[in-house]
């Protein structure tokens, strides 16, 4: 499984809120288009994707500090999420 298997929204995740699911999920994304492997993302990667897709907003910071450690693995993205990866 790669990133790019990734693509629902990873609703009723550890973190029960749709901001943090909706972070991790654009970070797949990124993942996905850039080399489609797991990886730690770069704060700085995360944002020059996002304002790319031109829907970055300095708010997503915070979730993004609390979900990127959580997409970094196939392991660590299937704990995530029990729809993600099954």
């Amino acid at each position: 499984m790669t990133p790019s298997d990734f693509n629902t929204h990873p609703a009723d995740s550890i973190l029960q809120k749709s901001e943090p699911e909706t972070i991790a999920l654009n970070i797949m994304i990124i993942l996905s288009r850039t080399g489609n492997t797991f990886r730690m993302l770069s704060k700085d990667e995360y944002i020059i994707e996002r304002n790319k897709d031109g829907g970055f907003s300095e708010k997503e910071l915070p979730f993004f500090d609390a979900v990127v450690e959580h997409t970094s693995s196939l392991d660590k993205a299937k704990d995530f999420s029990n729809y993600w990866g099954n």
